[in-house]
């Protein structure tokens, strides 16, 4: 029998990657709803502008994160370097918008500390999926 929190662990890296790539495929579609309607025009505005490589590394990090979440449920071994791959690409992501973005994610939103947290909790939360995917890997529940 499975431990309890295989399923709870695989759940919340599912919701992660089904947002993720809802998150990406409203933007690059230009569909404004579910949580876009709350962001101002100003942030849709930069989102509708950034680079191609950025689209790319997005994309393929919400990917990642999805598969790599399907693959965890269904116990397959390729769901550590997936759900690795993600976060190194969603830390991209992050360095790009805050540093090299013109202008930056933080001074779009207007600075302060909510978006620095919110990013850390985002970060944060895809690296611990992909070190729990690794443990269980190594205690062979990921096969």
């Amino acid at each position: 029998m499975r431990r309890w929190h295989f399923y709870v662990m695989g759940l919340i890296a599912l919701v992660f990657g089904a947002l993720s790539l809802a998150e990406y495929v409203m933007v690059s579609y230009g569909l404004i709803a579910g949580w876009l309607e709350f962001y101002p025009p100003e942030q849709i505005l930069w989102l509708k502008a950034i680079p191609d490589w950025v689209h790319g590394v997005w994309a393929l990090h919400a990917t990642l994160a999805l598969l790599g979440a399907l693959c965890l449920l269904a116990h397959v071994r390729s769901a550590v370097w997936m759900l690795g791959i993600s976060f190194i690409l969603l830390f991209v992501l992050a360095v790009w918008a805050v540093f090299f973005a013109d202008p930056t994610m933080i001074a779009l939103v207007g600075g302060g500390w909510l978006p620095w947290v919110t990013l850390g909790l985002v970060l944060l939360l895809s690296f611990l999926i992909y070190l729990y995917s690794r443990q269980e890997k190594q205690v062979g529940e990921v096969l």
